[in-house]
């Protein structure tokens, strides 16, 4: 294993024994910048839908203390905590359930060639996704999907 593979995998595992709540969950984790100056952000998710801003600044400040603790990125790194935002695509199956009743855009595969749908997010379970669209219920395999935005209503 790649030393920043085994870097990322200790990371995450510190990260979930940081959070306290058996609702919050980690959707992405992210090393950007250099090696002796990493950035790590670190993106959550509550099943309840949402995370406060107080929420990640607890998680922020005890992973802080578990990183250096563990000497995982040595003395100079910096931290960021937050909710993924509407810009970035769901990452786990999680996100499915949290997102129910929400409009969304989802790029998929079937056969063999890449395809873009639209529609309000109407169930999830462990394998697929439904979607509403045009008064039609469709659903996807996660397997094909290449990616999904929730698209914001304003």
């Amino acid at each position: 294993m790649h030393t920043q593979d085994t870097e990322l995998s200790k990371l995450y595992e510190l990260a979930e024994r940081s959070i306290d709540s058996n609702q919050t969950f980690i959707v992405d984790i992210e090393v950007k910048g250099s090696s002796s100056a990493p950035i790590i952000w670190l993106y959550l998710e509550s099943e309840k839908g949402g995370i406060s801003l107080d929420e990640c600044a607890v998680i922020s400040r005890r992973l802080q203390v578990t990183i250096e603790a563990n000497g995982l990125f040595g003395d100079t790194f910096t931290l960021n905590v937050s909710s993924p935002g509407l810009d970035r695509p769901l990452k786990q199956k999680k996100q499915y359930k949290v997102n129910t009743g929400r409009n969304a855009k989802v790029k998929y595969t079937q056969e063999g060639s890449v395809k873009l749908l639209e529609g309000v997010i109407t169930d999830s379970d462990e394998d697929t996704v439904t979607l509403k669209s045009n008064g039609a219920l469709v659903r996807l395999d996660y397997a094909t999907i290449i990616e999904t935005k929730i698209q914001p209503v304003f």
